[in-house]
């Protein structure tokens, strides 16, 4: 089913879809990727475990809480496609690897490397043969991804409005 539509003002309609275009550009969309991905964090930092003791790294005090201070939101530029995806990571800083061994004990421990870490993460979330699961990521991002959702739609719908296009 077709209609046919007849312009009378094209320099009109030319504007209006610049508009539209600028309102939805990689910025809002990253802007929306990241409103989102602090809803998730802020869950996950609440749910991290803090351990009991102060630990010491390199002759430097380590206090509990350790790993959740040191959680992250990091752009993803693999997973990321410019002007159509934007992809974030919920994650720890490389000083914070320091909390996975209050997570899983010395006896876990091996040297970190960007290959050990993923391995690193899933035992702490699902636990090994040596040390029960302390699951707090995926727990976090299941509570909050419709409110995560809900906060990234808000955003595009305000840069719309505030584009006069909404």
């Amino acid at each position: 089913m077709s209609k046919m539509y007849r312009v009378d003002n094209l320099d009109a309609l030319t504007g209006r879809l610049r508009t539209l275009n600028s309102a939805v550009s990689e910025s809002t969309l990253r802007q929306a990727a990241v409103a989102g991905a602090r809803v998730i964090h802020d869950e996950v930092k609440r749910r991290a475990p803090v351990g009991k003791r102060t630990g010491q790294r390199y002759g430097r005090a380590h206090a509990p809480g350790f790993l959740r201070d040191h959680m992250l939101i990091a752009y993803d530029q693999q997973e990321s496609v410019p002007g159509k995806c934007a992809s974030y990571l919920i994650t720890w800083s490389k000083d914070a690897f320091y909390g996975r061994f209050v997570e899983l004990g010395k006896r876990n421990a091996a040297k970190l490397t960007e290959r050990t870490l993923a391995r690193a993460i899933r035992e702490i979330e699902f636990g090994s043969s040596r040390t029960p699961a302390q699951p707090f990521i995926r727990p976090a991002f299941d509570a909050t991804k419709r409110q995560a959702v809900r906060k990234m739609v808000e955003v595009v719908e305000a840069k719309l409005k505030e584009a006069g296009v909404g």
